[in-house]
């Protein structure tokens, strides 16, 4: 049976964050807690008293849209296949968090760094992100330690954080683009290496990196292969071999 929802559900703004694909983008808030996003309001939102009280919080739980992964006619898969299993094993959409969903929102614990007053309304600055750029906003809730972290709570299928299992290193093109973006750009290089410290490969490729013996590992790229990462307003490019990934250089963003 059916059940209207009343009044209809708007967002309240829209985040700016630097991953601009869907693609590199960490699996989980704070993997990258450099990762920096900023969330305005839409004009009937953006009103200082809104967000009275929000400074006093460290961290706060964002609802969002996942705007860019609605399946033509609203269809929807009862099962999934998360990154954490491979790629290869299934569970069902509910035991997931996959942004296909029968109402794709999510849902982000993220650092709140601090709230802008600006002639259009406040603007809330936040570390930690792991939402795609011009996302829509529904909703924000303070995060409260004592009722929302539950040392108790059992962790299914993932049982411990899936990051930092690739060690990341620079050419030298890349580093000195870097080093001139960071005036710019703070935190550049942290930001980068948490991304790739989380390996963003497919799920195929990190599964086969997985399940190969330590000592058949390799530093050979695989055939070769030039990954790109849209961040920012460039293009990273970068090469895997096994657990090691190199950053090859920073190219201006491509349309």
């Amino acid at each position: 049976m059916a059940v209207n929802v009343e009044p209809a559900i708007e967002p309240i703004g829209v985040i700016h964050t630097c991953f601009k694909e869907k693609f590199g983008i960490p699996r989980q808030p704070n993997l990258a807690d450099k990762a920096p996003g900023v969330l305005e309001f839409f004009p009937e939102f953006a009103r200082p008293e809104a967000v009275r009280g929000l400074e006093q919080f460290s961290h706060i739980w964002l609802i969002f849209v996942f705007h860019k992964a609605v399946k033509k006619g609203g269809k929807w898969s009862a099962m999934i296949r998360p990154p954490r299993l491979g790629g290869n094993k299934k569970v069902g959409v509910f035991a997931s968090r996959s942004p296909f969903r029968p109402n794709p929102i999510g849902m982000s614990c993220v650092r709140l760094e601090d709230i802008k007053s600006t002639a259009k309304g406040p603007v809330l600055h936040l570390n930690g992100v792991d939402i795609l750029d011009q996302t829509p906003v529904l909703d924000i809730k303070p995060y409260l330690p004592y009722s929302d972290r539950l040392d108790t709570a059992r962790d299914g299928f993932a049982p411990a954080p899936d990051n930092k299992i690739c060690r990341v290193s620079f050419s030298d093109t890349a580093a000195i683009q870097i080093k001139e973006r960071e005036k710019t750009i703070p935190n550049l290089l942290p930001i980068i290496t948490q991304v790739l410290e989380n390996d963003p490969r497919p799920a195929y490729c990190r599964a086969r990196f997985s399940n190969m013996k330590s000592d058949t590992r390799t530093d050979v790229p695989e055939k070769s292969r030039v990954y790109g990462i849209r961040l920012f307003d460039f293009d990273l490019k970068w090469q895997a071999a096994g657990n090691k990934i190199r950053v090859l250089c920073l190219d201006p963003a491509s349309d």
